[in-house]
């Protein structure tokens, strides 16, 4: 179980799974944006496109599961004890905003609205780790101040 101070083993998926979703995601745009190949018929999308979104969608699934035994267990008692609200703030509303525009992205068919979605979502979603980072980097900093 997930409590205040979330266990190691969870940690480390945490962190896995935002590095998998992060890069996967990374390279569906990469790929997307500036890598095409000669195909038969003309200019076509890469080979590996298509498989770098489903890992990005199968890995951000599984990140929408933890994300759902934080909000059940670690959020609501860091919540009481006033720590870190505002990086958690963002660890809470940046997750929602990518599942929000992941959502569209898979039903929106107009394009100029898809695009706007598509670079909101590929924005946000490369801040998530800086994010966290800043979130777990602050934990580390004050309790190195208490421990001089």
């Amino acid at each position: 179980m997930v409590k205040i101070k979330i266990p190691k083993p969870y940690q480390l998926g945490i962190f896995f799974l935002v590095c998998t979703s992060w890069c996967s995601g990374v390279t569906f745009f990469v790929l997307k944006t500036w890598f095409f190949i000669e195909g038969d018929y003309g200019i076509e999308s890469h080979s590996l496109q298509f498989p770098s979104l489903q890992f990005h969608g199968a890995s951000a699934f599984l990140m929408m599961v933890a994300f759902g035994v934080l909000l059940g267990s670690h959020i609501p008692l860091t919540w009481r004890i006033k720590r870190k609200r505002k990086s958690g703030i963002a660890l809470i509303v940046i997750p929602a905003f990518l599942m929000i525009t992941a959502y569209l992205l898979y039903y929106i068919a107009e394009d100029t609205t898809r695009e706007w979605v598509a670079y909101a979502h590929l924005a946000v979603g490369f801040s998530f780790p800086i994010v966290l980072t800043i979130h777990i980097l602050t934990k580390i900093r004050k309790k190195k101040q208490h421990e001089h």
